[in-house]
């Protein structure tokens, strides 16, 4: 068991005094669901009026060892009765002391190479897509990822069962949308200013409820960790393990310890990140929180002093209008309407590239890159532009909801990131963001969410590109300090350049000025779309929160409605469009 360590989130207005040594450490245990009876038995049936779509086979009489071995691997597939039919396959006391919540290894292929030794031991090799762990986690490997597995058996009244099985499920990948449902947690920003989502997989049965319950107070996913907090302070737990739903209440009753005391904000902020995370069930309309059986009074808002009131955004989205560039000055799209920006020095001299604006309408500050991409400026009305950074290979700015510009630089084989603000005086006061796993990797495109606490990147390693997403770590004022660990998202097309598109979704492409390329929508989750390829694509303008994509080509822009279809609008003369962000 993992134990996981953090400091108890405090009302809002304590809470950024003590962000600086704020830590989470995520540990998950999950209790093991005890079955008794013989071979074929299991605890009550509590899936009555539950649909699902597979039932897997019981073992045939006088079936090989071989068959014993495929029949429960492709028994992980029925979770009914807890897994009822997988432990007619195992002798007695195997099928009791089995955790088939332990994890679930999502395999590709069909068929099971094995080999026997003498003591009845047959190994078998998995290629092995993702693992999911017991607290929803689900892990992607890189491709060719292969388990090895170990399955022990004897003769029991003249039938094969197995002894010894490695604890969780096998599941081709195929029938993973059968078994489980992706489910979204909500943990927060230190600064509690947004709710950050944490994709999850539970089982498609009964009792998802107490997972989601459970799978939260064990704390946010690893790459999140040093980027969230929570509501909930280290140890709190069910005191019933069960969250049951009744007329569209579901009743989580907690442990007392760490919980009880809570102060009204934290109260306010637990039912807040409850709410949150069972919103995604439609039996759930509200939540009642009590504390071992008693209620566990939850101030209305008016009722807190002022700033301890929440004001939390779940569904952060971009402004509609973009920037862009036109004969090598500054303008803004609106719509299908071009407007200059008053007030804007001259600076095609610089031959500017890559702009950026903040999500903030009243913040009148945007970057851009030089035509080398070796300069990031500054731009604010009656100012001179500010070279505020000088690198090679810079990257698109990402301008954050705190203040920041990031970019990411290559030089000699080096990467780092960087992050640039101004001080209170409107001096640029820039940041050298930590990021110790970057090593001998390079990141062609950075981009920060609207929630602050993550970064989309497409890393090159050595020539192979994948897409990953790292939580963002910043000390008590907000400002950047590293990144976590990454995690990479599964894509299917060339990758160059990512933005983020909805709180759970990331648009990747890659340009080319000759051929067709293929842009991508992905999902955290795994449900990806591809769009119809571009001849000649240079650039795609994406928004977080908005529907209509745009693309330029060499020959002409299109935008698309949402709808996966490309539309031509040769009306649009502004070039190298970007949405905030």
């Amino acid at each position: 068991m993992s134990h996981r360590s953090s400091t108890r989130i405090h009302t809002p207005a304590r809470l950024l005094a003590l962000m600086t040594a704020l830590i989470m450490v995520l540990g998950a245990c999950s209790p093991m669901l005890p079955t008794d009876g013989p071979v074929g038995t299991s605890a009550p049936d509590a899936d009555r009026g539950f649909n699902y779509s597979t039932v897997p086979d019981s073992p045939q009489p006088d079936a090989s060892r071989e068959e014993i071995v495929d029949g429960f691997i492709l028994a992980g597939a029925g979770p009914q009765d807890d897994y009822a039919v997988a432990r007619e396959f195992m002798a007695p006391e195997a099928a009791r002391e089995w955790r088939p919540d332990a994890r679930t290894v999502v395999y590709t292929e069909d068929g099971f190479p094995n080999q026997f030794s003498g003591d009845n031991t047959r190994n078998v090799q998995l290629s092995v897509e993702s693992i999911i762990d017991s607290s929803g986690i689900r892990t992607r490997l890189p491709e060719r990822s292969t388990e090895s597995l170990d399955f022990t058996l004897e003769q029991i009244e003249g039938q094969w069962r197995i002894t010894d099985a490695p604890d969780g499920t096998m599941l081709p990948a195929g029938t993973l949308d059968q078994v489980f449902r992706p489910h979204t947690l909500y943990y927060f920003d230190p600064q509690l200013r947004y709710a950050v989502p944490d994709q999850r997989w539970f089982l498609n049965r009964p009792g998802i409820s107490s997972a989601i319950v459970a799978g939260l107070l064990e704390g946010p996913a690893p790459y999140l960790e040093p980027a969230v907090v929570s509501a909930f302070p280290e140890g709190a737990e069910l005191h019933r393990a069960s969250v049951p739903v009744s007329e569209g209440t579901a009743a989580v009753d907690l442990a007392a310890e760490g919980v009880a005391d809570a102060e009204p904000a934290e109260r306010a902020l637990m039912q807040e990140q409850l709410s949150l995370a069972l919103g995604s069930l439609t039996s759930i309309e509200e939540v009642a929180l009590t504390v071992e059986q008693r209620e566990l009074e939850i101030p209305v808002e008016d009722d807190l002093p002022e700033e301890d009131r929440l004001d939390i955004n779940a569904s952060p989205q971009v402004e509609s209008t973009q920037v862009g560039i036109v004969d090598g000055q500054l303008r803004r799209q609106n719509d299908q309407v071009t407007l200059s920006v008053g007030s804007l020095p001259d600076i095609s001299d610089l031959d500017p590239q890559d702009p950026a604006v903040p999500n903030d309408a009243d913040d009148d500050v945007f970057a851009f890159l030089d035509g080398d991409a070796e300069e990031l400026y500054h731009l604010r009305p009656n100012r001179e532009p500010d070279l505020v950074l000088e690198e090679e290979n810079l990257t698109r700015p990402s301008m954050d909801n705190f203040g920041w510009t990031w970019v990411a630089s290559e030089s000699g084989g080096e990467a780092a990131v960087h992050a640039v603000a101004y001080d209170e005086s409107l001096e640029p006061s820039r940041a050298e963001v930590s990021v110790d796993w970057l090593a001998s990797r390079t990141i062609t495109s950075l981009r920060i969410a609207q929630d602050g606490a993550r970064a989309a990147m497409v890393l090159d390693d050595d020539g192979e590109r994948g897409l990953y997403v790292a939580g963002v770590i910043r000390d008590s004022a907000g400002a950047p300090q590293g990144l976590g660990q990454p995690m990479r998202v599964q894509t299917s097309v060339e990758l160059e350049e990512v933005r983020w598109q909805g709180p759970d979704a990331l648009y990747v492409w890659a340009s080319s000025e000759e051929e067709p390329m293929t842009p991508e929508r992905v999902t955290l989750t795994g449900g990806n779309r591809v769009d119809p390829a571009l001849l000649g694509l240079l650039n795609v303008s994406v928004g977080e929160g908005q529907d209509i994509i745009f693309a330029e080509t060499v020959d002409v822009p299109f935008q698309n409605l949402a709808t996966d279809a490309w539309v031509a609008n040769e009306e649009i003369e502004i070039r190298d469009l970007a949405y905030p962000g």
